[in-house]
């Protein structure tokens, strides 16, 4: 049995990066007081928001994540951009 699993992406790990997460709706006084140094880009087309920012590890990622939840974000999706962004 090949417990090995291959991904062709980064995975999401506990080390420094910058992410991008999608969510689904519109910037508010709140988004933008929630995550502060993270860039916002509106696509009024189609309703959604992409952050972008340097988040220490894990765990401030999954902060980030459960905010905009209660802030009642739907979020679409997350992933690690290169370095070089």
């Amino acid at each position: 049995m090949n417990d090995k699993i291959i991904m062709s992406e980064k995975s999401i790990s506990d080390e420094a990066a910058i992410y991008q997460i999608q969510v689904k709706g519109k910037i508010t006084d709140i988004l933008i007081k929630m995550t502060d140094d993270m860039q916002l880009r509106q696509d009024v087309e189609q309703e959604t928001i992409s952050l972008v920012g340097w988040l220490p590890d894990q765990s401030a990622l999954l902060g980030l994540l459960n905010t905009l939840n209660d802030i009642r974000y739907e979020i679409i999706s997350v992933r690690i951009l290169p370095n070089s962004y």
